[in-house]
């Protein structure tokens, strides 16, 4: 897989491009993303907030993320390791799930809605929690994913099918979402 971080260096935040190509590719290789795809990695290091998407053309694979998504909430400006792995982990998951003719034809990452958003997270994190061996936030998801379906029993328990889940599809996912 060939990995591009633009911009090549920066200067407003101590990242190295360099770190997060080698740590996308390791990602990816843990996630199961297919090996022939173009991964460009779009940092916007003017941007302190945390958002981030990807978009799938064909065989290549953009992902827009905002600079505050890489950053070490302790020490602005600073990279942190772990949090990249998990906004990786999260968006390549969801690449793979795109890839993977099992799960079906989800919407654009853009065209989701803010529920599905959440759901697809928890999904994404959880698998990539486990196995990784990593502590995904798993309460943190939790928190974000009943902003978006409700603080109550019901929501837990969607959420908890979720985050434990594996081989769902697209059609489940929004089956949980709607419990």
């Amino acid at each position: 897989m060939i990995v591009t971080v633009d911009p090549p260096a920066f200067a407003l935040v101590d990242f190295d491009a360099g770190r997060i190509a080698a740590l996308a590719a390791d990602v990816a290789a843990l996630v199961g993303v297919p090996d022939d795809l173009a991964v460009g990695i779009d940092v916007d290091e003017k941007n302190p907030f945390g958002k981030a998407w990807a978009l799938v053309d064909g065989r290549s694979v953009t992902l827009s993320v905002e600079g505050g998504a890489f950053e070490d909430p302790q020490r602005l400006r600073q990279f942190s390791e772990a949090g990249t792995r998990l906004v990786l982990g999260r968006l390549l998951f969801r690449v793979a799930d795109r890839f993977d003719p099992a799960f079906g034809d989800p919407p654009a990452d853009v065209d989701l809605t803010k529920a599905e958003h959440a759901a697809w997270d928890a999904y994404s994190l959880g698998r990539y929690a486990r196995r990784a061996g990593a502590d995904g936030g798993r309460e943190r998801r939790r928190y974000a994913f009943r902003i978006r379906h409700g603080f109550n029993d019901a929501a837990d328990r969607a959420f908890d099918q979720l985050w434990d889940g594996s081989d769902l599809t697209w059609v489940d996912l929004r089956r949980i979402c709607s419990l």
